[in-house]
C-alpha cells in the first residue's frame, strides 16, 4: 500500500513562485540583498551515495530545501522525505531497504509527494510543512558508479539521513 501525503494546488504555485525567485535570485551576481527573494532553509547534496549538509534540526511549519546531485558519475538521486514511526531510526529505513529493496519505500510514509529527481549536476527545490517530529530523507533510485539503473536502491546502500522538526 502506497501511502503519500499529496500537494494541494496552494503548495504547487508556492513552488512555482520559489523556483523563479530562486532562479532569479541566481541569474543574479551582485552580493546585496534582492528584497523579498526566498532563500532555502538548507542547501542538501548528494555524493557518493549519501546526503550531505541535511540539518540535524529543522523548523516546524513551511521549509524550503534546494537538493543538488554533485555525483562525479552520471546517475539520479532523489531525496524524499519520510516518516520516522516513534522508536523508527535511519537505519531501520536502510536494513528495510537491504530486505525488500524498491518495495521498502511503499512502507515508509513519504511527506509532501513526489519532488522527481536531480541527474548528476542537476538539482531541485522542495517545500515541505513539516510538523514537530522525526524524519528522514531517503533515496529509492537504483544504480551504480559503473553506470545503468540496475542495481540496488541506494537506500540500501545507505543513502538515507534522519533529521528532527521541532
Amino acid at each position: 500500500m502506497t501511502r503519500s501525503v499529496s500537494v494541494g494546488a496552494g503548495v504547487r504555485l508556492a513552488i512555482v513562485a520559489a523556483v523563479i525567485a530562486l532562479t532569479t535570485v541566481g541569474c543574479s551576481s551582485s552580493s546585496s540583498s534582492s528584497g523579498g527573494a526566498l532563500t532555502p532553509n538548507a542547501t542538501i547534496f548528494a555524493q557518493n551515495f549519501q546526503f550531505h549538509n541535511v540539518p540535524a534540526t529543522l523548523p516546524s511549519g513551511v521549509v524550503m530545501l534546494l537538493f543538488q546531485n554533485q555525483e562525479s558519475f552520471p546517475i539520479e538521486h532523489e531525496m524524499i522525505p519520510i516518516a520516522l514511526p516513534s522508536g523508527k531510526t535511519a537505519q531501520d529505513v536502510i536494513n528495510d531497504a537491504k530486505q525488500k529493496q524498491a518495495a521498502s519505500e511503499d512502507d515508509w510514509l513519504h511527506i509532501g509527494g513526489d519532488f522527481g529527481t536531480a541527474p548528476t549536476n542537476g538539482g531541485l527545490i522542495e517545500i515541505l510543512n513539516l510538523p514537530p517530529g522525526n524524519y528522514a530523507f531517503a533515496c529509492w533510485q537504483t544504480g551504480t558508479q559503473s553506470g545503468g539503473e540496475n542495481g540496488p536502491t541506494h537506500a540500501s546502500k545507505g543513502m538515507v539521513q534522519a533529521f528532527t522538526v521541532s
